[in-house]
């Protein structure tokens, strides 16, 4: 078992009807090897074996949800994901013991984002050692985003904890990003020239994942058709009750 990290999924049961494939998907992709957390309200579901699942209370503001989760978690690193962020290959477990290495050896940075966004980059990270990963600009509104990333968790709790207690989700571009700079963290991003997928974000061949499932609560068929049509088949899911876009 890999001590040092462990992976994150922060859901609702507002969304249990995505957790056949987010769950059947991790089963499928994910490294046995790493421990897994559940941050979700009190449920009566079956995660299986290997997931520890984290209630919080669903009428608190989400910062205090997700305090009162994260706070539980043992591991100095996570892999910090949600429920939407459904697998269609295998994770790269090689590559992300490296990210936690890297922010081990160097305490200067915060997190590793595992997909290229719309976030200015300054420059390579170390590309004799490094060259998947880049410097991303603290100054950008996009630094700060709650998407699939390695992140040293004290880190990611004083970001929450920063937030005002009955914000949302800190309107997190520019707001999460601006808490990050009060902060004085910095962040890498991981790019290995993964194709555009949309207009802002690329693929990832270190965590494979449709990035969002769901948008705007319909499903994200219009950039991720090929991915969702085998999920929507092999977990038994009626688009149409949610909706596509």
């Amino acid at each position: 078992m890999n001590e040092k990290i462990a992976l994150v999924i922060d859901t609702t049961s507002r969304y249990s009807d995505v957790w056949g494939a987010c769950f059947g998907r991790l089963k499928k992709h994910f490294p046995k090897s790493i421990k897994k957390y559940v941050f979700t309200d009190a449920v009566d579901y079956d995660f299986d074996e290997g997931y520890e699942q984290i209630n919080y209370n669903d009428s608190d503001s989400y910062r205090n949800q997700f305090l009162s989760c994260l706070n539980q978690v043992k591991e100095p690193y996570i892999l910090y994901t949600s429920e939407d962020y459904v697998l269609y290959d295998d994770v790269s477990l090689k590559k992300i013991n490296s990210f936690v290495s890297t922010l081990e050896q160097d305490s200067v940075y915060s997190f590793i984002k595992l997909i290229r966004g719309p976030e200015f980059i300054l420059a390579r990270y170390k590309p004799e050692e490094h060259s998947d990963l880049f410097v991303i600009d603290p100054k950008d509104n996009n630094f700060f985003a709650q998407q699939a990333s390695v992140w040293r968790t004290s880190d990611f709790e004083e970001v929450f904890k920063a937030s005002h207690p009955e914000n949302g989700r800190m309107q997190q571009e520019p707001g999460g990003s601006d808490i990050c700079r009060s902060l004085g963290l910095a962040g890498l991003q991981c790019y290995n020239g993964e194709a555009l997928r949309g207009l802002c974000h690329h693929d990832s061949t270190v965590y494979p994942h449709i990035a969002t499932a769901i948008v705007k609560g319909k499903w994200n068929v219009s950039e991720y058709r090929e991915e969702l049509n085998p999920v929507f088949n092999e977990y038994d899911i009626n688009p149409l009750r949610r909706g596509i876009r």
